[in-house]
């Protein structure tokens, strides 16, 4: 309902015409436009929203390349705050919030460090929030993580910042290979199990398993 009471009051359609008054808009903030959209890629911690929609509007709102640099530096951020609260919060405080998720995450983070870090922050459907919170509690430093998460974080951004310019930016022939590509990134590294189990866990993996049953 807030959803559709503010696309009724900022005049949004999902047309060209509409989307491009939209980043009009956003252009017309200046420095405050970026701020924002920082903030909420930041916010959505608290209120449950996954990164992959904020990624896209950033695309959309600023193009490509600041959609890029403004969601990835959303994405560090994020990713630090996470860190600092599992320090301050402790496991028992994560384990009760994610449970077995969180648990098969500091497995591999433990075993393999920062490098696990990277794999699933770089990955378009890597869960974040378990692994940046187990981060926080496995004795790794808070260096070894901001490297970690600032090379991974434009990996991630990307694909969608591309996706949400193609909206206004690019042919229907350049958004099918945008599409096309990013099906690819997605999909093809899953085919190893190894992977598989590094970037989206056992346990995500036996929860889809048991629903399919």
């Amino acid at each position: 309902m807030v959803g559709r009471w503010t696309q009724e009051q900022l005049g949004i359609a999902f047309n060209p015409e509409s989307l491009e008054r939209f980043r009009s808009w956003v252009e017309g903030l200046g420095w405050l436009g970026p701020l924002v959209f920082v903030a909420l890629v930041v916010g959505r911690l608290f209120i449950g929203l996954s990164s992959h929609l904020f990624l896209i509007i950033g695309g959309l709102a600023f193009g490509a390349v600041n959609g890029i640099i403004w969601g990835s530096i959303g994405l560090i951020l994020s990713g630090l705050v996470l860190y600092l609260l599992a320090q301050m919060f402790g496991a028992a405080w994560v384990n009760r919030r994610f449970g077995a998720a969180y648990q098969s995450v500091l497995e591999r983070i433990q075993r393999v460090g920062a490098v696990a870090i990277f794999a699933v922050t770089a990955h378009p459907i890597g869960i974040l929030t378990p692994a940046h919170l187990a981060g926080g509690l496995v004795g790794m430093s808070a260096t070894h993580f901001a490297v970690a998460i600032t090379l991974a974080a434009p990996l991630r951004a990307a694909p969608y910042a591309f996706l949400g310019t193609a909206a206004l930016d690019m042919s229907a022939m350049q958004s099918l290979t945008i599409a096309v590509a990013m099906i690819a990134v997605f999909l093809l590294p899953l085919l190893s199990p190894r992977v598989r189990n590094w970037i989206v866990g056992p346990a995500a993996i036996d929860q889809v398993h048991s629903q399919d049953r």
